[in-house]
């Protein structure tokens, strides 16, 4: 049909394109994703020449981006498992009657497979998560002088925390995969929103004031963060 949507690939300067034409597009929008993957999305109509052009001229760019996934995932080496920033080796132990254990360089999980690894593990890391959460929540919450907090935890794609009304705070069980001082960051980052609702100076004085290296907690975070999001054992 014409004018339809489509998809494809366009190789250049060694990275491999996908263009996704749409005939509801107006402009050229140019991202790489969290995987590291280069998308172009288009017009369905626009020449190729067009396409290359706007590669060529944020190529640049490009290849820093993706370098810097491709960074953030070289973090996570495959068959290792992670909490609290550091990675363990999996050892499969399905005779033992204990539940997860952590030893000084080995995480033993009660289990004959990665899938039901993951089911045990899963399970593990949200017990871990509300306790250290709602353990880093009333620390830091008694020096901002806030009380009576609720804490909930969620699964999330795209982000860590956010804050609610009534002094509702959900966090990403998968904060529990990440170095303690980065877990505190998104704690006091929610924390500081009960006070000041937007990004405005007041907000970064108030999470400044807790944290005066928040800067530097909030640039590991957007840099090396995104992969913990879908990280998953696999076979």
């Amino acid at each position: 049909m014409a004018g339809k949507d489509t998809r494809e690939r366009l190789s250049f300067a060694g990275l491999d394109v996908s263009v996704r034409r749409s005939r509801r597009r107006r402009s050229l929008a140019l991202t790489v994703n969290e995987e590291g993957r280069v998308i172009l999305a288009a017009p369905q109509g626009a020449p190729k020449d067009l396409l290359l052009k706007i590669l060529s001229k944020h190529q640049a760019w490009i290849k820093r981006k993706v370098a810097e996934s491709q960074e953030a995932w070289a973090r996570l080496p495959a068959g290792a498992v992670f909490f609290l920033g550091k990675a363990y080796r999996l050892s499969l132990l399905p005779e033992t009657r204990f539940l997860v254990k952590l030893a000084a360089a080995e995480m033993r999980v009660p289990a004959d497979s990665v899938a039901g690894a993951w089911t045990w593990l899963t399970a593990w890391y949200r017990r871990e998560a509300e306790r250290v959460i709602r353990a880093r929540v009333h620390h830091y919450a008694r020096g901002l002088g806030l009380k009576g907090l609720q804490v909930e935890l969620r699964e999330w794609r795209r982000r860590w925390g956010e804050c609610r009304l009534q002094e509702t705070l959900r966090f990403n069980w998968r904060l529990i995969l990440l170095p303690l001082e980065i877990l505190d960051y998104v704690v006091v980052h929610e924390l500081a929103h009960l006070q000041e609702p937007g990004h405005n100076p007041r907000f970064w004085l108030r999470v400044e004031e807790t944290l005066p290296d928040y800067r530097r907690r909030r640039q590991w975070l957007n840099r090396y963060g995104t992969p913990f999001l879908r990280w998953q054992l696999q076979e």
